[in-house]
């Protein structure tokens, strides 16, 4: 008898539980605009300065990251430097406190440009690099609004975070 009203409590938890289990979706143009508006990022070491800007944003669904595709601009003394493009891909990282996703170890995939040396793209790597590791993992690519319901229950029990539709799917719920 003590298993039936056990096996009862349990199924009508369950129920009502994923009767309280709400989806936020986050559209590639929301997150457009909120990488747009992070950008320029400017870094300057060794007397080079990196600037990276023009981002498009790319949701990759077979592993859940984000890729970001943007103009870099490079100059350094004595008339060196030009423009071209970088391709790089991060993870999403979640902070509760927050209510915010952070690109997390932002990974430099290719950097392309006619107008720079190929033995000085190296340099221009690492430096792009250390910009998007410092800038990119401390400014919040999105964060949960604390005027709507869903995003403030959101921040308390985040559940999973994928990428279905050129969309992020938030899954969270009330427990």
């Amino acid at each position: 008898m003590k298993k039936w009203f056990l096996w009862l409590g349990l199924v009508t938890y369950s129920s009502w539980a994923s009767a309280l289990t709400y989806t936020v979706n986050i559209s590639q143009q929301e997150l457009q605009s909120k990488v747009e508006a992070l950008m320029p990022i400017e870094k300057t070491k060794l007397f080079v300065t990196v600037v990276l800007s023009n981002p498009i944003i790319d949701l990759a669904e077979s592993s859940n990251e984000i890729g970001l595709f943007s103009r870099i601009l490079i100059s350094a003394p004595g008339g060196l430097g030009g423009q071209g493009a970088i391709k790089l891909t991060g993870s999403l990282l979640y902070d509760a406190d927050q209510g915010a996703f952070f690109l997390n170890n932002p990974q430099i995939q290719s950097i392309e440009s006619k107008d720079v040396a190929a033995k000085h793209l190296d340099k221009v790597q690492q430096i792009a690099q250390l910009a998007l590791e410092q800038y990119l993992s401390a400014k919040p690519i999105y964060r949960f609004k604390d005027n709507n319901m869903k995003h403030k229950l959101a921040k308390a029990v985040l559940q999973s975070v994928t990428v279905e539709n050129q969309q992020l799917v938030v899954e969270l719920t009330v427990f």
